[in-house]
């Protein structure tokens, strides 16, 4: 039984959402209401394995990181909605007004290019806040820090943001679907490729997905995005691996995990549980 979730697990739900994106389509279907229950699919999916196969025990969810979690996902959900909610009235407005690149192309294409476009800002967005110098890398180290405080990987774990960087990450997926005018049928399928990438990208479960690695980010590759060693700490991409490939932040052990999660001085900074100091480390003046 492990063995086939090694190897055919991550494949089959790969091909299973590529199939409700097209069934949807073919059968007119309610694309939020697909989106919605594809992605509570994938979640239950994912959550129930884990708790069963978990690859590292130490990595488990407790009850002591889930309500830290709650806590996260409490104050980026409405962070989330509300972003999500003015990109579609100006999405409204620009439809009014202009006509999308990508509003009559094929339909592979549009996806394609979508997920580039975006890979490209996210790839950077997420380099920077990791590498990024002066004032500005510091500031956007200390607004994507929550997300790597905690020292384990899991599905839920997947949500601990702040809310800034919430808010920046959906502004990041949303801008380019306006932008580039993609059709609905578009938008669904690179939301629920988006979705499928970030959730098993923080499965704590042992996946092989081969050649597919240096196509998607997936579990064996963003697990080593979250090692406390900076050297391994890399695999910047959300969903594609292309730009990690492009500009050599490409990092893959077939068959290795890292041997320890989280950052390189923890007593440096709060508890990933002290979310208010968490989320106010941006702002607060350097000690001097």
């Amino acid at each position: 039984m492990r063995k086939i979730i090694t190897y055919a697990l991550y494949p089959t739900l790969l091909l299973i959402v590529v199939a409700i994106i097209f069934l949807a389509i073919n059968f007119g279907s309610d694309y939020k209401t697909v989106y919605a229950a594809t992605t509570i699919f994938i979640v239950l999916t994912l959550l129930i394995t884990e708790t069963i196969f978990p690859l590292n025990k130490q990595w488990k969810m407790t009850a002591k990181s889930f309500w830290r979690d709650f806590k996260y996902i409490a104050i980026d959900a409405p962070i989330i909605a509300l972003t999500k909610s003015g990109f579609g009235i100006l999405a409204i407005w620009y439809s009014e007004n202009h006509v999308g690149f990508f509003t009559k192309s094929p339909f592979l294409i549009s996806v394609t290019i979508y997920l580039l476009v975006f890979e490209f800002f996210q790839y950077w967005y997420h380099r920077l806040s990791h590498t990024g110098k002066g004032k500005i890398g510091k500031f956007l180290w200390n607004v994507h820090l929550a997300h790597h405080l905690p020292n384990q990987v899991y599905v839920v774990m997947h949500a601990v943001f702040s809310p800034i960087n919430a808010f920046i990450t959906a502004t990041i997926i949303q801008l380019p679907l306006i932008l580039l005018g993609v059709s609905p049928e578009v938008a669904l399928a690179a939301t629920l490729l988006i979705d499928l990438q970030s959730l098993v990208s923080h499965f704590n479960v042992n996946i092989r997905a081969g050649f597919l690695n240096y196509i998607f980010i997936g579990t064996e590759t963003h697990r080593y995005h979250h090692s406390a060693n900076i050297k391994e700490a890399k695999n910047y991409g959300n969903t594609l691996a292309i730009w990690d490939l492009v500009f050599g932040t490409f990092y893959y052990k077939p068959g290795e995990v890292p041997e320890e999660l989280g950052i390189k001085n923890p007593n440096e900074y709060p508890k990933s549980e002290d979310i208010f100091k968490v989320v106010v480390l941006p702002f607060k003046k350097p000690i001097s």
